[in-house]
């Protein structure tokens, strides 16, 4: 099993890129998995906090401070591990787990630590302005994967034809 991690600021395409990154891979005859650390912390905000779902100021803010605020302030590995874990008993199920939304370098190193091939993918998106508020922006969730180093690039500066391009590219690289 190989997993991608895949960083970049709200919004620069990392969905969109791993999604990409899943059909290539699939129609390469490969078992892909995409999951998010976040999909049990949308779970508990929905469950717990009467989160409508919708990533607005309010929904973004909420998210940010349950999930690192609390979550992580308590157990900087908690989201990791509990992937990890999952995945631990499914050994053999995916060639290839992609998860968008790594934020912190330790849900790359934690996973680099259990000796999976891990490969981290920054997708970046020039230009942009981000909807966030500056509070958010500046939100270490944010901002803590800016100087960690990346194994490859995903520029999304132009089309979604230009961005599966750039996609079909770098995973033809990889040597699977």
């Amino acid at each position: 099993m190989k997993i991608i991690c895949i960083s970049g600021k709200a919004q620069h395409g990392k969905d969109t890129t791993a999604n990409f990154m899943r059909d290539v891979l699939s129609k390469q005859g490969y078992k892909v998995l995409v999951t998010h650390y976040a999909d049990l912390l949308k779970y508990i905000c929905r469950t717990f906090f009467n989160w409508d779902g919708e990533k607005d100021d309010i929904g973004r803010s909420l998210l940010q401070r349950v999930g690192t605020d609390v979550i992580r302030k308590e157990n900087p590995n908690y989201w990791v591990d509990f992937i990890s874990g999952l995945l631990s008993l499914f050994p053999n199920e995916w060639d290839y787990v992609i998860i968008p939304d790594c934020r912190f370098p330790n849900e790359i190193d934690r996973l680099k630590s259990t000796g999976i091939n891990t490969i981290h993918v920054r997708v970046v998106r020039p230009l942009f302005q981000s909807p966030l508020t500056v509070e958010q922006q500046k939100h270490i969730s944010e901002i803590a994967m800016d100087e960690y180093p990346y194994d490859y690039i995903v520029n999304n500066g132009g089309t979604l034809d230009d961005l599966n391009n750039a996609v079909k590219n770098m995973v033809n690289t990889w040597e699977i």
